[in-house]
């Protein structure tokens, strides 16, 4: 299965509800033995689950964070769709495409496009 690593950058986020997810359509997030997730910053966490569509996070309602998300995805039909939810502040998603990285700002529960994804 062919994949590339996109990166979610959370930047003095913070929760508006206890439950965010990052949300993935037409595409699929690829984690096995070679290719896995990985987390940095400040993780206050409480619980994480992870499926092949959605990284599902509660952090208490209100509290700050920072974290840089690095995911594997996997989009044979095209360019995948990215959502993710219920958080305020800053939040950049960078991706691979032909002509090199692409780097977007994306706001709490408007989905982008990663135009020009390749696995």
């Amino acid at each position: 299965m062919s994949m590339s690593m996109i990166t979610i950058n959370f930047q003095n986020a913070m929760l508006t509800t206890t439950t965010s997810q990052i949300l993935v359509q037409n595409g699929n997030f690829a984690l096995d033995t070679t290719s896995a997730l990985s987390m940095s910053g400040t993780l206050p966490f409480s619980s994480l689950y992870i499926t092949s569509g959605a990284i599902n996070f509660n952090v208490e309602s209100g509290t700050s964070f920072a974290a840089n998300i690095m995911v594997p995805l996997n989009a044979p039909g095209g360019a995948p769709v990215l959502e993710i939810t219920n958080f305020a502040g800053t939040v950049i998603v960078t991706w691979p495409t032909a002509m090199g990285l692409q780097t977007q700002t994306l706001m709490s529960g408007d989905p982008i496009t990663l135009n020009g994804f390749v696995n």
